[in-house]
């Protein structure tokens, strides 16, 4: 008994090392907050370790060579990768769904040791939201216990008993598993089009002024079909999804750092994708891509589009949020008001965002996601 006890207490101290860790990444009060709850519920006192400030990271550079059947993978020389899906969803019930899945490989140093000794963190996070419910739920493990991690030939990206599987190394087709007390979301993803680099080839700047850089790619070109089960209940799903790929080694480059996010499927078979990056000064930097199942992709530069909120809503935690906006792209005729499905979206996750579905109209019509970080 007192065996199992103490693997537990174990456990459980070494996920809230994981989450004081993070606390470099983000603003000092969200990580105080977390680590304040997460210690609090386990009665854990432990000293805080000291940031390992001389972890050195490959370069992010222009003239890496995106490839994806290889680099759907974790890249254990940068600090971060993310793996984002989301999806816009019709049950059989009638009834619109949105389905948010997040994975984040975070490295704590640059040592690539095995078993307890390994570097690497992975936090996932899922949201199945309604107009008017959500459930949410977030997990934190190690890498390199198996308890998280990613394989190749074929892809499998795991945390605990949460999956996204395929047969081969494109993670297309996949299918992805998520499954909790409340809810579970069993849904299976195919591509219709290809693939997209985001930025120069790949190269995604996040600001205009600053060498602060990713690597980026995404598949937003996939059809899901499915089922959701909800408190119990089954529902039977299909619609569009999107999967994003990112790595780097500024997760959050400055606490004042924002964005404003789209990524947005148009009914006339496009698919767009804009991120309006915010500094200390109020400087704006877009980076877009505008995209055909074709293969043709447009990079949209800076002005060539306008991004701004049209509306201010309060949420019940208080928040007020610009959850409407105007996107207006003159030089290819596109100009978008954006409405989201159920505003009380703010997920107070280990990087805390608004982040849901939406629907679009004006010259165009579609679906989509928006996030917004860092309000």
């Amino acid at each position: 008994m007192k065996t199992k006890q103490h693997q537990w207490m174990f456990k459980a101290t070494v996920m809230t090392l994981a989450l004081i860790l993070l606390s470099g990444l983000l603003a000092p009060h969200f990580i105080k907050q977390l680590v304040a709850k997460e210690m609090d519920s386990l009665h854990i006192q432990q000293a805080e370790p000291k940031e390992d400030k001389h972890a050195v990271y490959e370069p992010v550079l222009p003239d890496y060579t995106v490839k994806y059947g290889r680099d759907f993978a974790a890249h254990d020389s940068f600090h971060h990768d993310v793996w984002h899906y989301r999806a816009n969803l019709k049950g059989n019930d009638g009834q619109e769904y949105g389905v948010q899945w997040t994975v984040y490989r975070i490295a704590n140093g640059d040592h690539q040791g095995i078993g307890w000794n390994n570097a690497q963190i992975y936090t996932a996070q899922v949201v199945v939201s309604t107009a008017n419910h959500s459930w949410s739920q977030q997990r934190i493990s190690r890498g390199g216990i198996g308890q998280a991690g990613v394989m190749m030939y074929p892809f499998r990206l795991w945390i605990d008993d949460w999956s996204w599987v395929s047969n081969n190394n494109f993670a297309m087709p996949s299918h992805l598993m998520v499954k909790t007390d409340d809810f579970k979301v069993s849904l299976n993803n195919a591509s219709y089009g290809p693939f997209v680099l985001n930025g120069d080839k790949g190269y995604k700047k996040t600001h205009d002024l600053m060498s602060i850089a990713s690597y980026s790619f995404s598949a937003p070109f996939l059809k899901t079909k499915g089922t959701l089960t909800l408190n119990g209940r089954e529902v039977k799903v299909q619609g569009l999804a999107w999967l994003d790929k990112e790595w780097g080694n500024h997760l959050i480059s400055t606490p004042s750092l924002r964005w404003d996010s789209f990524n947005l499927h148009l009914t006339d078979g496009r698919v767009l994708s804009l991120t309006q990056y915010h500094n200390s000064q109020n400087i704006r930097y877009i980076s877009g891509t505008l995209s055909r199942k074709n293969g043709s992709t447009t990079i949209i530069k800076n002005d060539e589009v306008r991004i701004y909120p049209l509306e201010r809503q309060r949420l019940l935690n208080g928040k007020e949020l610009p959850l409407r906006w105007v996107i207006e792209l003159p030089k290819y005729q596109i100009s978008l008001i954006t409405q989201s499905l159920n505003k009380e979206l703010w997920l107070p996750f280990w990087v805390p965002s608004w982040e849901g579905p939406i629907v679009v109209t004006g010259s165009h019509k579609g679906v989509g996601f928006m996030q917004l970080t860092g309000y």
